[in-house]
């Protein structure tokens, strides 16, 4: 059976969740309320008990775990770190998650709690005429989560130099004639050059539009790692790793560098090549909040997607639209267009 963890309250015995409103931790039993201070200790002894997990081929794709309040079991995919007990609700940490070389190097705690997430989440569909209304009904809203999800973050440095040529062009104008002055130069550039926190997800079944949509993060926030920031939210863990990331952003910086190192300046014209060798390559794997809601409507039952960066509120997502309204709405519009033309011809004849 693989492990869990629950961060229990000093006071009552009862569990402990992140407020990310204060910045602390809540006991929902007694109302205690500690700093992280207050409770390192707990996080710390939980992951020296934690040991790494050896795989079943017969089960690699899920994992049982028992909670420590209730005695249930948990049943998890492989990618699932933090989670809620089905039927206590204690939020539970799988502390064989987050071992070793999947133990998260940073983290940025939410900042908005549910209240001020489903706030934002409300008066963002409620801008949108055509939504189909039975997507933030208080059913719905139950499945609206706070999952941390997993990303690399990379610190890119190198040196780049630039080799082309310029020119500058100059125009004078007498009574008689114009005279168009083209200037030649040799250019020749140097530098170093240094991209900091390049974000790419870690998980592969994350949406990818949806994930970069809420970005970016405020990365001077992220704080090191805790497992008890994950109490009373959902957390992923990684499975995609450095190498599988590393190319992608390698080639992004040699984008940039061309870019930076190509530019006119002083000159009408600037034509060349840049060379960029990377001396230095820095990642991290942190874990990110966000806010999500999935929704699944139409004839089809097709799912729609809804995502709020759990920091700074930024939103994406895929809305369902109500089709009968857009279609009644097109018809009036059709039929008042059609009735001006209509009018503006009866005044012509």
């Amino acid at each position: 059976m693989s492990q869990t963890a629950t961060f229990k309250c000093p006071s009552c015995g009862g569990y402990l969740e992140f407020d990310p409103e204060g910045q602390r931790f809540l006991c929902p039993y007694c109302s205690a309320s500690f700093n992280e201070d207050e409770i390192s200790q707990q996080s710390e002894a939980k992951e020296a008990e934690a040991e790494p997990v050896v795989e079943d081929s017969a089960t690699e794709h899920l994992r049982t775990y028992h909670c420590k309040m209730c005695g249930a079991e948990i049943v998890t995919d492989d990618t699932t770190a933090a989670a809620r007990c089905y039927y206590c609700h204690n939020p539970v940490v799988m502390t064989d998650r987050l071992t070793d070389e999947f133990k998260p190097d940073g983290v940025i705690p939410f900042q908005l709690d549910r209240k001020a997430a489903e706030e934002k989440f409300n008066a963002y569909v409620k801008s949108k005429k055509f939504i189909d209304r039975s997507f933030f009904t208080p059913q719905q809203m139950e499945d609206f989560s706070g999952v941390y999800y997993p990303y690399w973050l990379a610190d890119v440095e190198g040196e780049a130099t630039f080799s082309g040529q310029g020119t500058r062009v100059s125009v004078a104008t007498t009574p008689k004639q114009t005279v168009t002055t083209t200037r030649y130069f040799a250019v020749q550039r140097e530098g170093k050059l240094s991209f900091r926190n390049m974000v790419r997800k870690a998980l592969s079944k994350a949406d990818g539009k949806l994930s970069d949509g809420i970005h970016p993060y405020d990365m001077e926030a992220v704080k090191p790692f805790a497992m008890g920031y994950l109490s009373g939210f959902l957390a992923e863990k990684r499975d995609v790793e450095a190498e599988g990331v590393q190319g992608g952003i390698l080639e992004e910086t040699q984008g940039y560098a061309q870019s930076l190192m190509s530019q006119k300046g002083e000159f009408n014209s600037l034509s060349g090549q840049t060379d960029y060798q990377v001396t230095n390559t820095k990642m991290k794997y942190l874990m990110l909040p966000a806010w999500v809601l999935t929704y699944k409507g139409g004839e089809k039952g097709e799912p729609y997607y809804y995502m709020m960066n759990g920091q700074t509120g930024a939103v994406c997502g895929k809305l369902p639209l109500k089709k009968s309204k857009l279609l009644l709405c097109s018809l009036l519009v059709g039929a008042a267009v059609f009735a001006a033309l209509c009018l503006g011809g009866a005044f012509v004849w």
